[in-house]
């Protein structure tokens, strides 16, 4: 008898072809959503081929198998977040560039199926711009330290705390003049200790600042990750023209980043999205997900 062939599988032979036919530059596939990442065999070897994955088991399986395996946190992310996450990831490694066609495979990881094919011409997206175009302009960050607090943003916002949304505001970089334009709240929890102690991209740092993240005002984190202060109230909010719906954390947020060239991440408490600022305007919204459940061993691709 003849084996059927599933959505994922369709999907990915259609990818290929429509790479083919518009002369694509990449393809990105969020793994989550295949149920056999055998199915990744079949990706076409002459364009770059981009995976993106929530979970670090499969990451490690994929690593060093002919794709650019990015990590994404450990979330069940909507198709579309899946993957403006990975697209972030390469324009801000320099892997991609603005004016590339990608083609992208996406699907929910609960259903273990891909279903979702889209082609992004990047220069015509608006917000695929806006991206493109701030992490240009990233000047004294490390594209690691910005993916690091984009992760770690969204941790909190699924999470919350004990049952509930928590609301959070972390300004990267530019931190001379972040902290003319604050003033403390409370008494400042990491001052005094040494810098290595004190840098988002040690992971023994993150529950530490999930747990500050309760503190009333921004967090202060240096182009390099390493957190000046929590608990700044900042006051730069001026004149600006945001979205319906925004309170005064995002206000803050959006007039912080319009007076210096820090880039401002919102988790809002009422919907758990996460918003990111820069030069006075949103350039990227990512929506509230839910932590990732155990999930069984997928077989390994060739």
């Amino acid at each position: 008898m003849e084996k059927s062939v599933g959505t994922s599988e369709i999907l990915i032979k259609a990818a290929a072809a429509v790479c083919g036919h518009l002369g694509a530059r990449a393809i990105f596939v969020h793994a989550d959503a295949l149920k056999d990442i055998e199915a990744l065999s079949q990706l076409p070897t002459d364009v770059e081929r981009f995976v993106t994955t929530c979970s670090p088991e499969l990451f490690e399986d994929l690593a060093g198998k002919g794709f650019r395996v990015f990590q994404l946190p450990a979330l069940s992310l909507k198709r579309i977040d899946a993957i403006k996450m990975g697209v972030v990831i390469a324009l801000s490694d320099g892997a991609i560039k603005i004016e590339d066609t990608i083609v992208c495979l996406s699907g929910l990881s609960e259903n273990e199926q891909i279903d979702t094919l889209i082609v992004f011409r990047l220069d015509q997206e608006k917000e695929m711009m806006l991206i493109s175009e701030t992490q240009n302009e990233l000047n004294g960050l490390d594209p690691k330290v910005f993916e690091t607090l984009l992760s770690l943003s969204l941790e909190i916002a699924a999470e919350g705390r004990e049952g509930k949304s928590r609301g959070a505001l972390f300004v990267l970089g530019d931190h001379d003049i972040v902290l003319q334009y604050s003033r403390q709240m409370v008494i400042n929890p990491f001052h005094g200790y040494p810098e290595e102690q004190r840098n988002i991209m040690d992971s023994n740092l993150r529950e530490t600042i999930k747990e500050f993240s309760a503190i009333d005002g921004a967090f202060v984190i240096r182009g390099d990750g390493v957190v000046e202060a929590a608990g700044r109230h900042l006051n730069a909010a001026g004149e600006i023209d945001l979205p319906p719906g925004l309170g005064t954390r995002h206000m803050a947020a959006a007039g912080i980043s319009e007076v210096s060239a820090a880039t401002s991440f919102v988790i809002s408490e009422s919907t758990g999205t996460v918003s990111i600022f820069k030069d006075g305007k949103i350039f990227l919204q990512i929506g509230k997900s839910l932590p990732t459940q155990g999930k069984k061993v997928k077989k390994s691709a060739k």
